[in-house]
C-alpha cells in the first residue's frame, strides 16, 4: 500500500505529509457514501468564468486537511476501475495514510457545496433585482416615449388646425383683394366709358356748330 501512495503522491492525486501546524481543523465528519466518491460529481471546469476561490471566501469555507478537490483527482485517476473497487482502494489508502481521513474530503466539498448553492442563490437574486429594475426602467421609458408622442400629436393637430385656419383666412383675404380689384376695374371701366361718351358728345358739338369765334390781338 505504501508504494501505492508513493505512486498516487509522485501523480498529484494523494499528499502523504503532514499538513501545516496553522491549518484550520476540519469539519466534523459525515457519513460516508459512494455517491460521494462518484466521478460525476466533478467540480467546475478549469476556465470557468467563477472566481471558486472568492465564493468560498466570501462564504467563509475554512481551509481543508484534505480538501474535495483531491478526492476527486484520486477518484479521476482510479476511473478504471468500477465503483466498488475504486471505493475499497480509498478506504485502504485512507487507513494506510493518518495524515488524512475521508471524513475532512466530505465535509469540504459539503461545506463547499452549501457556499455553491448559496451563491447560486445570489445570483438568482440579482438577477431578478435587475429584471425588475430594468422593467421598471423600460416602463417609465416607454410611458415617457407615449407622453412625447402624444404631446408631439397633439401638436401637430394643432398646427394642422392652426395651417388650416391660416389657408382659410388667407384664401378669404386673397378673395376679397380680388373683389375689391374687380370692382375697380368695373367701376374705372365705367367711368372711362362715361367719359368717352361725354368727350364725343363735345366733340360732335363742335362738329356741328364750328369752332368759335376768335377775337384778333391788337
Amino acid at each position: 500500500m505504501k508504494g501505492v501512495m508513493g505512486f498516487l503522491e509522485k501523480a498529484g492525486l494523494v499528499r502523504m505529509e503532514v499538513p501545516h501546524e496553522d491549518a484550520a481543523p476540519a469539519p466534523p465528519p459525515v457519513t460516508e457514501t459512494t455517491a460521494a466518491l462518484s466521478p460525476a460529481a466533478a467540480p467546475v471546469p478549469v476556465g470557468a468564468p467563477l472566481k471558486l476561490d472568492e465564493i468560498y471566501a466570501q462564504a467563509g469555507v475554512p481551509a481543508s486537511l484534505y480538501p474535495a478537490e483531491r478526492l476527486l483527482r484520486l477518484i479521476e485517476g482510479l476511473s478504471a476501475m468500477d465503483p466498488g473497487t475504486r471505493l475499497m482502494a480509498i478506504q485502504a489508502m485512507d487507513a494506510a495514510d493518518e495524515s488524512w481521513t475521508i471524513a475532512d474530503p466530505l465535509a469540504d466539498a459539503q461545506t463547499k457545496a452549501q457556499a455553491l448553492s448559496m451563491h447560486a442563490e445570489l445570483l438568482q437574486l440579482n438577477l431578478q433585482a435587475l429584471e425588475r429594475d430594468t422593467l421598471a426602467r423600460i416602463e417609465t421609458m416607454t410611458a415617457r416615449r407615449d407622453k412625447v408622442v402624444d404631446d408631439i400629436r397633439r401638436q401637430m393637430s394643432e398646427l394642422d388646425a392652426l395651417m388650416n385656419r391660416e389657408v382659410s383666412r388667407a384664401a378669404q383675404d386673397i378673395a376679397g383683394q380680388e373683389a375689391q380689384l374687380q370692382a375697380a376695374r368695373e367701376h374705372t371701366a365705367v367711368q372711362l366709358a362715361s367719359l368717352s361718351h361725354l368727350g364725343q358728345q363735345l366733340q360732335n358739338l363742335s362738329a356741328q356748330f364750328g369752332a368759335p369765334a376768335t377775337t384778333p390781338k391788337e
